[in-house]
């Protein structure tokens, strides 16, 4: 749910992972830094516009820290018949991530994560870091309000602990703490050409991550998270729809990545913030711009477990030149249908399988 309170052609391991708005001093970055290690992964961070088109936008980004490269997955030794997608909002980090990773690659809900020929990419968002990197006071109260602070599961030490390839770009700061939140891209394998970029400014600072698997390139893996309510700019065509600000980012969305992804086709995994589900405005304007719903498996109608059951997390796919040949999307389950949480978040994880042709 929402916050409560590189175009070009696909490069090897030693990528560019770009985000909008760096200052020049801050883009290179390693291990000393605590933000990134050196190496094939340690990427340099580069702006792929956006961030200049709202004044309030340079705030949001001043209180956030640095985005993270990391690479501690081998590239795929050959081609890859499929891939398997685990997309879930992390609940600011309360998501117990390595659970869910280890229980998949145990053979639970059919497995994923083990076999070296099928990489596993998790698409998360609200996804929790605290390093040096951020800032140690807020500078201004543009921020995604207070958390409670205890039991987070940092994205850094995540991906680390796991021996995963990461891509995160902060979108806002949580609160006064020295913490932020965002998109991040997690692989089994490593991951090779990657950027992020801001979606419009409706209410909240949103960043987009995308990324490419190393051995796999030409399909393009997107996290994102749209604002829960919040209206476009009067001259927008969307200002007077239900649902514009998120239909608004989700057109932009589409538009992003399918300009800079779209030839070798493109996964999106996202909280969407959706509370009329399949039929939201936000998923008719990715529907628009190209993007097939991924077929769910099984009958389950939502996928948020707050005082209302809604279905605001999707996985959809932009096929492209047609090598993506489908996609099939379960939702994962802990418990029966009480209590608010699942796994920890307030969202339940929902796990694709992604069919490839020519392989």
């Amino acid at each position: 749910m929402g916050a409560r309170g590189g175009e070009g052609p696909p490069r090897a391991a030693a990528d560019a992972f770009t985000e909008a708005g760096i200052p020049s001093h801050a883009r290179r970055f390693d291990a000393d830094s605590g933000s990134a290690d050196t190496g094939p992964g340690a990427a340099e961070f580069e702006v792929i516009g956006g961030e200049a088109d709202h004044p309030d936008l340079a705030h949001w980004h001043g209180n956030v820290g640095r985005p993270v490269a990391l690479d501690l997955a081998p590239a795929l030794a050959g081609g890859a018949a499929g891939v398997d997608v685990l997309s879930w909002n992390l609940g600011v980090g309360t998501a117990r991530l390595g659970e869910v990773l280890e229980r998949l690659r145990g053979g639970e809900w059919g497995g994923a994560g083990v076999d070296a020929a099928r990489p596993l990419v998790v698409l998360a968002q609200e996804a929790y870091r605290t390093d040096e990197s951020v800032p140690a006071r807020a500078a201004s109260a543009h921020h995604g309000g207070l958390i409670v602070e205890g039991g987070q599961c940092d994205v850094v030490d995540t991906a680390r602990e796991l021996g995963l390839s990461l891509r995160y770009a902060p979108s806002m700061r949580n609160g006064a703490e020295r913490s932020d939140r965002g998109n991040a891209v997690f692989c089994t394998a490593a991951l090779a050409a990657s950027h992020a970029f801001p979606l419009p400014l409706i209410q909240q600072r949103r960043v987009a991550v995308a990324a490419e698997v190393a051995g796999l390139e030409g399909i393009t893996f997107v996290s994102a998270h749209l604002d829960t309510w919040g209206r476009p700019p009067r001259d927008d065509g969307w200002f007077w729809r239900f649902g514009s600000g998120r239909a608004a980012q989700a057109a932009e969305l589409a538009r992003r990545i399918v300009r800079a992804d779209g030839p070798g086709g493109v996964v999106l995994g996202a909280d969407l913030n959706t509370p009329l589900g399949r039929r939201d405005p936000a998923v008719r304007a990715l529907v628009r711009g190209g993007f097939t719903p991924a077929a769910p498996v099984g009958e389950w109608g939502y996928s948020f477990r707050g005082p209302v059951r809604l279905l605001l997390d999707h996985v959809l796919y932009h096929a492209a030149r047609g090598r993506i040949a489908g996609v099939r999307v379960a939702r994962l389950d802990e418990h029966g249908p009480g209590g608010k949480r699942v796994f920890g978040s307030d969202h339940h994880p929902l796990l694709a399988r992604v069919e490839l042709r020519g392989a």
